[in-house]
């Protein structure tokens, strides 16, 4: 069967759909990742693929889902955002405490649930214009709920490019907190935002040193380059409309 090099979002190298699947390389972290699908599956989790396996090229099967990912607000129907809110919280709830949180085997302090990692729309499935699954688990690991909140939050919502007026981000951010029911987190309005800053902040560092390092490959640093520059740019835009993301999630606009 044919393969087709996929396209669209930030495609991992060397991912292709054959037929109705899609094959993967695999990286130090794939067998921990597959379980978690895996376990997904056994909950009932309907926003992520399915693992089937690996290839006779040492590739991970995952289920293909159709549609789309999204770059731009115009591309999502009114709802999406609570609707995206909504499949992040349930990815959080049914992984508390589950057992594969203790076997993941790096360090980190805070393991209170699964996290997707990366749960930008680039890696949202959309099917006319609303999120049906969540796509690239990559990044997934044990963390903080709210890290990654944050960063949906942010690479759904705000956006310094594209001429997207201030007031609809906000309105856009409200929806995707609601969703996710972010006030049962005690999460304040302010305290969303700092966060939402703060992963902006982290992935500035995370290229910089990208930057820094002298082995580092051209077209990895091309791409540090623009990530630093996008997420700088989105901060800097929060920091100077704070006031009025405020005033919109806390209902005042």
């Amino acid at each position: 069967m044919k393969e087709i090099e996929l396209t669209g979002g930030r495609i991992t190298p060397g991912v292709v759909r054959i037929g109705n699947t899609v094959r993967r390389p695999r990286n130090q972290h794939s067998d921990w990742i597959n379980r978690v699908l895996i376990r997904l599956e056994e909950l009932g989790y309907p926003y992520a693929p399915r693992y089937y396996g690996v290839d006779d090229q040492d590739r991970d099967i995952l289920s293909f889902i159709p549609g789309v990912t999204t770059d731009h607000p115009s591309q999502r129907q009114s709802g999406a955002y609570r609707i995206g809110g909504g499949m992040l919280r349930q990815l959080h709830e049914l992984t508390r405490r589950d057992s594969l949180i203790t076997e993941w085997p790096e360090s980190i302090a805070d393991r209170q649930c699964i996290l997707h990692g990366d749960p930008g729309a680039y890696n949202a499935i959309f099917q006319d214009g609303s999120p049906v699954a969540l796509i690239d688990w990559d990044a997934a690991h044990p963390g903080n709920p709210v890290d990654d909140l944050a960063y949906m939050a942010w690479t759904w919502c705000i956006q310094s490019a594209g001429n997207v007026p201030i007031s609809e981000q906000a309105h856009r951010l409200k929806e995707l907190a609601d969703g996710y029911q972010a006030r049962d987190l005690g999460l304040s309005a302010s305290d969303l935002l700092d966060r939402v800053v703060t992963a902006q902040q982290n992935l500035v560092t995370t290229e910089q040193r990208v930057l820094d390092h002298p082995a580092s490959a051209p077209g990895r640093r091309a791409h540090a380059t623009t990530a630093i520059a996008w997420a700088t740019a989105d901060r800097d835009m929060i920091r100077k409309r704070r006031a009025d993301f405020v005033a919109v999630l806390k209902g005042r606009t």
